[in-house]
This record gives structure tokens, C-alpha cells and sequence, in this order.
């Protein structure tokens, strides 16, 4: 019988713990690309996001002694990554938005013809745009639920709202998504 990841998980953080910095390289290397797609969703720009992340494996370091098996270790790295990258969004000053060439590359799916690789290249950017017109609840609410992969619960202790708070906040997003990329599903 083999391992679940939430065992591999589980068994890093407790060598984490314990100071064993190849287990720490191991759980970096398992969640780093998710985690930084999460970040890059709610920071908007690629060196904020490097340096999230850092901070947000330190955390994950330093707390590694005290995660409590009661959710996965995947739910408590993309809770602490959305919670540190809220806390730097209520910190940061306004900014404009991004130039597009600053934003981080959408690489189409491998096996895409070269149409079909600029037709999604395309709908990327579009979606892109779109959610920066979402009303910011509704936009974070959207993203931690698809990027971050959280529950309406977790999504909610994130938010410090309720449950039923962040459906409708997701529900409404969805709807305005749909109507705006009607276009590309028709």
C-alpha cells in the first residue's frame, strides 16, 4: 500500500520539525508552483510573489511543530500563503495596474496546436482583465476558492466572513464571468 500525499505531507512537516532542512526542500518542491500561482492571483506581480512565498515557507518552518492534523497540509500551506498575501494587500500603497509585459507568462497547454495555443494565450488575458473588474471581495473570494483550493470554511476564516457570505461572493463572480467570456463558449 502506498502513501497518500496528505502522508508525505504529514511526514515532511513532522521531519520539518525536527530541523531537516531536505524535508523542507521537498515540501518547497511539492507546493512551490501551486502556491505561487495562488500568490500571483491575489499580489499581481512576480517579485512581490517570490518574496511571499519565501516568507510564507518560512512560516510554514517555523510552525511546523504546531500543525495540527485537522485539514490537510495542503489547506494549511494555501491558508497561510492567502493570509500573508491579504496582510500584504492591506498594507501595500494603491498601484496602478500591471504593464502586460510585466504580468507572469500563461503557458498554453502542451499538446496545443499553434491556434489553439494563441487562442488561449488570448482568453488568459482576457480572464485576466476580467477579474480585475470584479468587485475585490468577489475576486479574492474566486481565488482562493479555484487557485487557493479552500473551502467556503476556510475561505471564509480568510475573509472573516461567513460561509454563506462566500457563496454568494462566488456565485456573483461566476455569473459576471460567464457573461463576460460568453463570446469564447459560444
Amino acid at each position: 500500500m502506498s502513501a497518500t500525499p496528505t502522508d508525505i505531507d504529514y511526514a515532511l512537516l513532522k521531519r520539518i520539525a525536527r530541523g531537516e532542512q531536505a524535508a523542507l526542500e521537498e515540501l518547497i518542491r511539492r507546493h512551490e508552483r501551486r502556491l505561487y500561482q495562488l500568490a500571483y492571483r491575489l499580489l499581481k506581480d512576480p517579485q512581490e510573489t517570490e518574496d511571499a512565498l519565501q516568507e510564507v515557507f518560512l512560516k510554514a518552518y517555523e510552525n511546523a511543530g504546531r500543525f495540527q492534523p485537522f485539514s490537510t497540509v495542503k489547506a494549511w500551506l494555501n491558508r497561510i500563503t492567502a493570509n500573508h498575501c491579504l496582510n500584504r494587500l492591506r498594507e501595500r500603497v494603491p498601484q496602478d495596474s500591471l504593464d502586460d509585459e510585466e504580468r507572469a507568462p500563461q503557458l498554453p497547454s502542451r499538446n496545443a496546436s499553434p491556434l489553439e495555443a494563441l487562442e488561449e494565450a488570448d482568453l488568459a488575458r482576457r480572464l485576466e482583465e476580467i477579474l480585475a473588474t470584479l468587485p475585490e471581495k468577489q475576486r479574492r473570494a474566486l481565488v482562493l476558492k479555484r487557485f487557493g483550493d479552500l473551502s467556503y470554511q476556510e475561505i471564509a476564516e480568510v475573509m472573516e466572513t461567513s460561509p454563506g457570505a462566500v457563496d454568494g461572493l462566488i456565485k456573483r463572480a461566476r455569473q459576471f464571468l460567464r457573461k463576460a467570456l460568453a463570446e469564447y463558449f459560444e
